[in-house]
């Protein structure tokens, strides 16, 4: 149940953006850009790092329905599981290298040094592919936050899974008609 008067009781985070004044339409977009525009990084996998970094945030809404967006785009049911356990020695090794600077940019982005953006091309990946990493944790860093602070509860298996059909095919931002 939420916990805002004005939002129904079965609220979703697009009714919050609703009520973030003009800002919800320039966080969608900004959504569709880290998670769907130019990237190294498959919308998949960006995916997979919400799932993770909302495991770790406890943001259930978000893991939940982020690992049925991954799931439509395709990846894996071991990689989804291991996103939403946080242990990062479950993906493969090089994958592993994402997933350790996005927990590392969760829990402690003020760590983040020049060596860490070395061993992360060290690893396999581009510069650029780290920031994008960065860019993907900012985003649901802050989806966590308004999701769990407004008290917006977890969909059904079922609405995970048409969301996550819905959000793969049709990205985060949609223009109004």
């Amino acid at each position: 149940m939420s916990n805002f008067s004005f939002l129904r009781p079965e609220a979703s985070p697009q009714e919050i953006f609703g009520h973030l004044h003009d800002s919800g339409p320039s966080i969608l977009r900004t959504f569709e850009s880290a998670m769907r525009g130019p990237s190294e990084l498959s919308p998949g996998e960006r995916e997979l790092i919400a799932v993770f970094i909302s495991s770790i945030n406890r943001c259930r809404y978000c893991y939940l329905s982020h690992a049925e967006v991954a799931r439509a785009y395709g990846e894996a049911d071991d990689l989804i599981e291991a996103a939403l356990s946080g242990v990062i020695s479950q993906f493969p090794k090089k994958l592993q290298v994402i997933f350790s600077l996005a927990k590392k940019v969760t829990l402690n982005a003020h760590s983040i040094s020049r060596n860490d953006i070395e061993s992360f091309v060290v690893g396999g990946w581009k510069e650029q592919t780290a920031l994008d990493v960065i860019f993907v944790v900012s985003c649901f860093s802050l989806i966590n936050c308004l999701v769990s602070a407004a008290g917006i509860e977890p969909l059904s298996h079922q609405g995970n899974v048409e969301a996550g059909q819905f959000l793969a095919q049709n990205g985060y931002y949609q223009e109004r008609q």
